[in-house]
């Protein structure tokens, strides 16, 4: 009898999966077109992009093909011009593209405007820009904003100079040759953090360059927003050469009819029934077979969360009792009060001041639009629970609750370093021997990451926003949401996709002609961050009329010790003040050597931080060169050329 039981449920349940299936079976179409897909490096793709493989060319609109075999995937804006794909902006006809023949450097092989088909895209946005000037004269004194280019074997001058957002001059101020130049290319670029300020030297320059720009797409819009209000999924009819709307039942010209929602209602409640009548099957066999307390979950999870939620867990096995403390989302609200008060906003999300259960501050990052994997915030959590030092950030806690992610911090009373070298007042000013310390214990930190914990982390993130203080300005590393785990026995690693900021990434991390990442890149970024230091400290004490390039970049700094003017370059007399500030240039100049093997380690970095500054040599002029690329290389490699960075020796730009 229990048998003929357990094989009627069985019956019945085909028939339900076969029913289900004649209901759906002239829903082919909008079932495809309904889903995201996956090209390359970008995510969260839908219409009007269609691969022709995995996207079907019906799920897309004619012009927007993507190749998804190069990384990133490439696209056709222009006859016979390919562009990058970066990424796409969610519920905006927006995507970001980036010039493939300027993605490794600036000396393409064939010299072209940038062009788009104005009856596919429009530009969101032509301010922001980036002037390069070919076949100059050679000036007596390079500039920051000067290059070479050696592929140029032809009758062109190797010389050139960019200038952004159509700029008469150099960053520093002096007017450059452009009226004497052969050639100019013009390369919009995305206004991101600082852009217009930054892009200063030939490195911020190809970081701008890869960071891309903004089109708008024309795919029939407004017809594909009224077909998705009444429920479709906007498609093109490749036989009748089309837009069409893919509806639950069938496909029409623009959008869903009311009839359509009456067909979805019939199959909605035959659904409905079905799936009743499935689950009490369910139930029964559930009981039968004594598996029902795990398969309601199975049932809620899609794959990718079950997949993060697994890799959650095996983190807890893996640390056991040293694992930080799991809160529910509920617990969270409760100790922030509902996120009533905000300390700051970052790349990651808001953080807010909170209160444990003890009456122990503590600071909430709660993380805003989570990606689906959530890898950016399991790394974090396994990177920060494994490290014990003074001089990182200490994790309390993190919930981890379907898609409510947060983090519980110690709380520093002094926020982050930022907001002492940006705002350029008195009041916020630090001393200089408190600056040194807050120097070294940066190098501590890093030098414990790289070294000291269990596993060797290397941060890609090092910026005075990400370095916080406490009520006795002791520096603590947070932020390790690009953080990436090595074997201490590897000297380079393997990565995709450009991490960092703007203004700090070492070159090697953004471009494999100046090397692997490594160690080094998160030293190159302490350099930069103490340069900043010191050249904003600079800025606010001597108030000099000069340019912030002047103030801030290393070929004004050469010039002052190769003219014997430190005094002039550090703006103040007290000896031992001038000590400290000569020391920490002098450690910056050797931290952002551009070839890596020339940077020092973060040890030897705090070694000669806390040496005699007799015993420091000033560093060389940052200079290097990169072989030129072989045509069976990747094609957005076409500039075979060397590219030299040069920081001007004794110039006054």
């Amino acid at each position: 009898m229990e048998l003929s039981y357990i094989l009627l449920v069985l019956f019945i349940i085909f028939r339900l999966f076969h029913l289900q299936h004649y209901a759906y079976a002239d829903d082919e179409r909008y079932e495809d077109c309904n889903k995201p897909f996956e090209c390359g490096t970008v995510s969260n793709l839908s219409y009007p992009f269609y691969d022709g493989h995995i996207r079907p060319d019906y799920c897309g609109y004619p012009g927007f093909q993507l190749d998804c075999s190069s990384s990133p995937p490439d696209i056709s804006v222009a006859p016979s011009e390919r562009y990058y794909v970066i990424g796409v902006k969610p519920d905006q006809p927006i995507v970001t593209v980036a010039r493939k023949d300027y993605w490794d450097g600036y000396c393409p092989g064939t010299l072209h405007n940038t062009s788009i088909n104005f009856d596919l895209f429009n530009y969101v946005d032509l301010e922001d820009n980036v002037t390069i000037y070919y076949g100059c004269p050679d000036v007596s004194t390079p500039m920051t904003n000067s290059f070479i280019c050696a592929n140029f074997s032809d009758a062109r001058s190797p010389f050139g100079y960019f200038v952004a957002n159509d700029s008469e001059s150099s960053p520093s101020g002096k007017n450059i040759p452009r009226d004497a130049c052969n050639r100019s290319i013009t390369v919009p670029v995305t206004n991101y953090e600082s852009s217009a300020l930054r892009i200063v030297d030939t490195i911020s320059l190809m970081a701008a360059l890869r960071y891309g720009f903004e089109l708008e797409w024309k795919a029939e819009n407004d017809v594909c927003n009224k077909c998705r209000k009444s429920g479709g999924e906007c498609g093109y009819n490749t036989t009748m050469s089309r837009f069409t709307c893919y509806c639950p039942d069938q496909p029409y010209a623009s959008k869903c009819p009311g009839s359509s929602h009456l067909k979805k209602e019939l199959k909605t409640t035959l659904i409905i029934i079905a799936s009743s009548v499935l689950g009490l099957a369910l139930i029964a066999v559930a009981l039968l077979s004594f598996t029902r307390t795990k398969a309601s979950q199975k049932l809620i999870l899609t794959k990718e969360e079950r997949k993060d939620s697994h890799d959650v867990e095996v983190m807890l096995k893996r640390y056991g009792e040293y694992a930080p403390k799991r809160y529910t989302y509920g617990e969270i609200k409760k100790m922030t009060s509902c996120f009533q008060e905000k300390l700051g906003e970052g790349g990651y999300g808001g953080v807010y001041k909170g209160k444990l259960q003890d009456g122990s501050p503590v600071a909430v990052k709660l993380l805003k639009n989570p990606n689906c994997k959530g890898t950016d915030f399991i790394n974090e959590v396994a990177s920060i629970s494994e490290t014990n030092h003074v001089n990182i950030v200490t994790l309390l806690g993190y919930c981890y609750q379907g898609r409510k992610r947060a983090l519980v911090y110690e709380f520093l009373p002094n926020g982050s370093l930022d907001k002492y070298i940006y705002c350029g007042q008195n009041q916020n000013s630090i001393a200089w021997e408190t600056l040194l310390q807050i120097v070294i214990g940066i190098g501590r930190g890093l030098e414990y990451l790289h070294q000291g914990c269990r596993t060797r982390i290397l941060h890609f993130d090092i910026k005075p926003h990400n370095i916080l203080l406490d009520a006795k300005f002791c520096p603590k590393i947070s932020d390790f949401g690009l953080a990436k785990s090595y074997v201490q026995t590897k000297s380079l690693m393997t990565m995709s996709g450009t991490r960092g900021t703007p203004g700090y990434i070492a070159p090697e991390v953004f471009c494999r002609g100046f090397g692997g990442a490594s160690h080094k890149s998160d030293v190159y970024s302490f350099g930069m961050l103490v340069l900043d230091l010191v050249g904003c400290r600079k800025n606010s004490i001597a108030g000099s009329e000069k340019t912030s390039s002047e103030l801030y970049f290393p070929h004004y700094i050469y010039k002052q010790f190769e003219l014997k003017e430190d005094h002039e370059l550090l703006g103040i007399s007290n000896d031992e003040e001038k000590v400290i500030q000569k020391k920490l240039v002098i450690v910056s100049l050797w931290c952002i050597q551009t070839n890596p093997s020339s940077r020092p380690s973060i040890s030897r970095a705090v070694e000669m931080l806390e040496g005699d500054i007799e015993l420091l040599q000033i560093p060389p002029i940052p200079s290097l060169s990169s072989p030129p690329k072989s045509h069976h290389q990747h094609d957005s490699s076409t500039n075979n050329a060397t590219l030299e960075l040069q920081l001007t020796n004794g110039s006054s730009e």
